[in-house]
């Protein structure tokens, strides 16, 4: 742990006049009582800050940091859609289907971590923002296109088109936590922050998948494999 200078150098001047208040000769009781007493007076000020600096860092510390290790990295979502011809429907699909499915993991898995946040305190603009939600309907709206490009076998504009509004619904989650976090704590900043890059990937993500999908289904004419 880092001690603040500021701290430290009352500390070292107070003990410095006790030791040479001890060590006076010639000077008055008074002065020597007063002067006793406001060293003493400083040592405790200056406890009293190390302790509130040290219970501050030790509560930062012992924040649970999310790691999102059960987030599913997809790398480019729908990238190896690029491998495959036009006449590759069904694989094309099995691979959109298995990264969307992902994505949607991702979001609950971010819709769960807000809710967790909205019963602490300090944290009540979540429920308020009713952020939560919003990324539960973003969740629920990219399981909705898994299962219709599954009974549809193929894809359809209209509804991969929706990709591009979920990724907006996320990056506006990814703003508003911007702007929770802004000039609170740094405990709100450590739980915040990492759900603010989890929203602002799952934008990337879904926005990537789209465009991928859109380059394979505008071009009828068939790809070479890319080895």
């Amino acid at each position: 742990m880092r001690v603040p200078p500021i701290a430290v150098f009352p500390l070292l001047l107070a003990l410095v006049a006790l030791i040479m208040t001890t060590f006076s000769v010639g000077t008055s009781t008074y002065l020597v009582l007063i002067t006793i007493a406001l060293a003493i007076a400083t040592v405790m000020v200056t406890f009293a800050t190390l302790f509130q600096y040290t219970k501050r860092s030790t509560e930062a510390k012992q924040v649970p940091l999310e790691n999102f290790s059960l987030w599913a990295d997809v790398g480019e979502p729908a990238a190896e859609l690029r491998r495959l011809s036009y006449d590759d429907t069904g694989a094309a699909v099995r691979i959109v289907v298995a990264d969307l499915g992902s994505l949607a993991a991702n979001a609950e898995l971010l819709a769960e971590r807000l809710s967790m946040l909205m019963r602490r305190k300090g944290f009540e603009g979540i429920q308020q923002e009713r952020l939560n939600k919003s990324i539960e309907t973003v969740a629920r709206g990219i399981t909705s296109v898994v299962n219709k490009l599954h009974s549809s076998n193929g894809f359809r504009m209209e509804t991969v088109t929706l990709l591009e509004q979920y990724a907006s619904q996320s990056d506006r989650i990814a703003n508003k936590l911007f702007e929770f976090e802004h000039g609170k704590s740094d405990v709100v900043h450590v739980y915040i922050e990492p759900l603010r890059r989890a929203a602002e990937k799952l934008s990337r993500d879904l926005r990537l998948a789209f465009a991928n999908i859109s380059s394979y289904t505008q071009s009828p004419v068939s790809k070479e494999a890319n080895v």
